[in-house]
């Protein structure tokens, strides 16, 4: 019998917990009216999948995107585990990985944990829809061997929403506008930029979008809207609508 609730009634942070003191396995669906999704995979309580209308690809893929491992030793990883011998029976695609030298334990598991928490800060974000737990949908498929506390996730969750309502007072919505500021402030005088920053600031040459930044770099909705927040702090960018009233007054 599936476990069932509504966002409006049962949080889903009350809902993780419920599942974690169980320890329970399974598959919680989320759905809303407009057809967002997302699933989260439990193992004994703990979450070792999470996947979002933004974010569908497996683990394994993800881990090749972002350049962790290669394609080839992906294959190899995931050939491995189809022809494993009996008294290996039962190693996830993450202990291949590490058994076979391919990237560290430790690498591995942050990985997993930030990949995780990126997906399930959008979907504690969401203010309505169904949830629906099915015990009998395991997803083994994406079980690459590790996992994380309900405890960490929530306490992560709610670091973020923390940041994110301060960001959104600056950013209120994802068509707001930037640009390279014509005249940084003395603050980023002492501004040393990260790879990800200087991506982004090079795309605001001649004005851009926070969506229209999500869809060129791939860096998901919070960790533009954070970095584009520090830059505009520091001076380094301006808002295009606070530059087009600052003109009509000029004119005026």
């Amino acid at each position: 019998m599936a476990l069932e609730g509504n966002l409006k009634d049962f949080s889903l942070a009350d809902m993780f917990r419920l599942l974690a003191s169980g320890k329970k396995t399974g598959t919680l669906y989320m759905e809303r009216d407009d057809d967002v999704a997302g699933r989260i995979c439990f193992d004994k309580g703990r979450v070792f999948f999470a996947s979002s209308n933004w974010n569908r690809e497996s683990l394994g893929k993800r881990l090749v995107k972002t350049g962790v491992i290669s394609q080839k030793q992906l294959r190899q990883a995931l050939g491995l585990q189809k022809i494993q011998k009996k008294e290996k029976a039962g190693r996830r695609l993450g202990q291949i990985l590490v058994d076979e030298g391919y990237l560290e334990s430790k690498v591995l598991e942050n990985f997993i944990q930030d990949q995780i928490n990126d997906t399930l800060f959008d979907l504690f974000r969401w203010e309505e829809g169904q949830l629906r737990f099915e015990s009998d949908d395991l997803c083994e498929e994406e079980d690459i061997g590790i996992s994380v506390s309900v405890e960490n996730i929530i306490m992560e969750s709610s670091r973020r929403l923390d940041l994110w309502n301060r960001i959104r007072e600056k950013i209120p919505t994802m068509d707001t506008e930037f640009i390279m500021a014509s005249a940084p402030g003395d603050k980023s005088l002492e501004i040393h930029l990260k790879p990800k920053e200087w991506m982004l600031l090079c795309y605001l040459h001649g004005g851009r979008s926070v969506k229209e930044l999500v869809e060129l770099t791939g860096y998901n909705d919070f960790d533009t809207a954070k970095i584009l927040y520090g830059m505009f702090s520091a001076g380094l960018i301006e808002k295009l609508d606070s530059l087009d009233e600052e003109a009509i007054a000029a004119g005026s």
